[in-house]
């Protein structure tokens, strides 16, 4: 064939598939005066239960394996939507429906029973057709991706839609679609969109909340943290490692969320709570955190998440000292300095060298005073516990560093040696 028709055909199938996949998305929000919400969704199995026909008519009796292929991707795609449709059943009659959600989001069944019909005979056709799709995509683990799929998928129809609840079920969403895919580790094209299918019923548990309920600071920074996590998974297995690099910034943003959803109300709301420039330390320290768990996972990029972390940490540790100097901060700013110090000093990078000098030298300075003004003892001690570390810290490291010379003279001379005759 001619390569041209090839490659026209596949857009032509590709097209076709985006237009089943847009057609049964709209049932999620479209809303038909001559039809209930019942009759809707059972147009929808339908449609989603002639896709495996299709595939089987494209595999078996014309002999077109894309299109088989195409059919039964379009098909797994379908399962959230029916997963969202039916969670609108089941919370419709378990749930506490409000006036918060437009009328065409709303699925509502005739009575509770009729809702657990409903699911019952979705799964009874899904479930056998979703392994069928697996099968012909990933065949040696259909039976886990399966298992995996309906597990995600039941969780949307837990009958909640309050932000905890949401943030709850998207942990174990995550954790079972990445146990699946560090088990079946997908080799092919098709065994990497069978396993990515797991993934989609969390995006739709996202944009649920986003769109129809509540979404605060908490549930955005387990989103961002998603979507950090997926770009860096993803930026790992690219030979380029911009997406990898990218993912800093919802790495940073997540943590930022997490900070004003969980940690910052109720230090603000205490009127003994800490100061602006406590604050602001606490936040570089957890804005740090996932940076420094990437530069662990990642050594390729290594240097890029730890120089972004400390530098984060430099500008609020140097912004702090300059508008709010107390013994905390000017302690910090006394060990980041240190170690910025050292580095430059082994490094030999000039930068890293005068910006320890600049914050340690300000730092020791400050504690200095604090410990001569403030009536108890705590600056005084932290300054002589942190000199007490570096001289017993610096003499170990250089018993390690002696011992380590004197292990390399001996296997070097052991190689020396001439070989007995």
């Amino acid at each position: 064939m001619d390569s041209t028709l090839d490659r026209l055909l596949h857009a032509l199938r590709l097209f076709g598939a985006t237009m089943v996949v847009a057609a049964c998305g709209t049932f999620l929000v479209q809303s038909w005066d001559q039809a209930g919400d019942v009759t809707r969704y059972l147009a929808l199995l339908g449609m989603t239960a002639a896709l495996p026909l299709l595939a089987l008519m494209c595999g078996v009796r014309w002999r077109e394996g894309r299109g088989a292929r195409v059919s039964l991707i379009t098909m797994l795609s379908l399962l959230p939507v029916h997963a969202g449709v039916l969670a609108g059943f089941v919370f419709s009659q378990f749930g506490q429906p409000d006036d918060r959600v437009i009328s065409v989001a709303q699925w509502v069944a005739p009575s509770p029973m009729a809702a657990c019909l409903l699911v019952a005979g979705a799964v009874a056709v899904l479930l056998p057709l979703g392994w069928a799709s697996y099968r012909a995509l990933a065949r040696e683990h259909a039976s886990l991706l399966t298992g995996l799929s309906a597990l995600t998928h039941a969780a949307l129809l837990v009958p909640s839609r309050t932000a905890a609840c949401a943030t709850l079920l998207a942990g174990p969403m995550l954790a079972l679609g990445a146990w699946g895919a560090l088990r079946v580790q997908p080799k092919t094209r098709e065994a990497k969109i069978a396993v990515a299918s797991l993934f989609a019923p969390v995006f739709l548990l996202f944009g649920r909340q986003v769109l129809f309920y509540d979404a605060p600071a908490a549930f955005w920074g387990v989103a961002l943290g998603t979507v950090a996590a997926g770009l860096f998974i993803l930026g790992e297995h690219l030979p380029d490692r911009t997406v990898t690099r990218f993912s800093a910034v919802p790495m940073i943003l997540s943590a930022g969320a997490f900070w004003l959803g969980v940690v910052w109300p109720p230090i603000w709301g205490d009127a003994h709570g800490l100061s602006p420039g406590m604050q602001c330390l606490l936040l570089g320290g957890m804005a740090a955190l996932p940076l420094a768990v990437a530069a662990w996972r990642s050594a390729s990029t290594r240097g890029f998440f730890l120089t972004l972390g400390v530098g984060l940490n430099t500008f609020v540790v140097a912004l702090v000292i300059l508008f709010e100097p107390g013994a905390w901060v000017a302690l910090e700013a006394i060990v980041l300095g240190v170690g910025l110090f050292s580095h430059g000093f082994l490094r030999n990078r000039r930068a890293s060298l005068y910006t320890g000098v600049g914050l340690a030298v300000p730092g020791a300075v400050i504690e200095v005073t604090q410990a001569i003004e403030r009536i108890d003892s705590s600056g005084w001690l932290a300054l002589g516990s942190l000199g007490l570390v570096l001289i017993g810290g610096t003499s170990w490291i250089e018993r390690r560093a002696r011992a380590q010379a004197a292990d390399d003279v001996k296997v070097s001379d052991a190689r020396r040696q001439p070989m007995p005759q």
